[in-house]
């Protein structure tokens, strides 16, 4: 349930919003509209963010950008009395033809190959300033006016240039829709010992549930089901043999 949702669009697109929810959710898909990238702040609360091969943790007053892919944003509650907590964030969204008709410059240059992703993004005090700036905006929605929205927009984009160390906009905004390549292999590692569902592992993997299945019987020559139970057996194994650490540390989630 969604507390508080503000957003100010610009040819029919959400380019810019203000969300709070409350923290009572264990694991919910990232949803993306189109092939867009987002940035956001938090400006209240935690979550965790998993990828296909990372597992991140983003607290009140960090920022994320994100390209567009198959996510899930978890639950980082630091107690079980999540009905009363909340998480709130500012986040903008680029979407490819949109951000690159701002530019007149040729955007179809790649060498900067900036391979992410989810990243963490620096909030030095130029970032502050503008995220103050952008929540003022969504305080008097009336004043985004096609002109302001673009400013903005660009404003963002070239901070963020700097911040991710590119060598020109245009390449930071090139880098910014080019897709993040996974193997099948990579991304069952990096979660093994996760709880994932098959279902959501097969959202990881950008597949339905029986093309995963598939692949992965044909991959790992077994099931998902009998795959997963004896790795983490074996991991029990391992961690009950090392004496010096408590059962307790015997742990399957990420």
């Amino acid at each position: 349930m969604i507390i508080e949702q503000t957003e100010i669009k610009y040819q029919g697109k959400v380019v810019f919003e203000r969300i709070v929810m409350p923290t009572n959710f264990k694991r919910v898909p990232k949803l993306f509209m189109e092939d867009e990238a987002c940035f956001l702040f938090l400006t209240k609360g935690a979550f965790h963010f998993r990828t296909p091969t990372n597992f991140l943790t983003f607290k009140e007053g960090d920022g994320m950008l994100s390209k567009c892919g198959n996510y899930f944003v978890e639950n980082a509650s630091i107690n079980e009395d999540t009905e009363h907590q909340i998480v709130s964030a500012i986040g903008a969204f680029f979407y490819p033809a949109m951000v690159k008709s701002f530019f007149q410059s040729d955007l179809s240059i790649q060498q900067f190959q900036n391979n992410f992703d989810t990243t963490k993004i620096s909030i030095d005090p130029l970032m502050k300033s503008f995220i103050d700036s952008l929540n003022y905006m969504l305080d008097n929605p009336k004043l985004a006016d096609d002109n302001l929205i673009i400013t903005k927009l660009k404003e963002l984009l070239l901070l963020l240039s700097k911040s991710e160390r590119a060598s020109t906009i245009n390449e930071f905004v090139n880098s910014l829709f080019v897709p993040n390549e996974y193997s099948f292999n990579e991304v069952i590692q990096q979660n093994l010992y996760s709880n994932l569902s098959l279902p959501e592992f097969a959202h990881l993997c950008n597949s339905s549930l029986a093309t995963f299945k598939r692949k992965f019987t044909e991959y790992y020559k077994e099931s998902p089901a009998k795959y997963f139970l004896q790795k983490k057996l074996e991991k029990s194994i391992h961690l009950l043999n090392h004496k010096s650490k408590p059962i307790s540390d015997i742990a399957f989630e990420c």
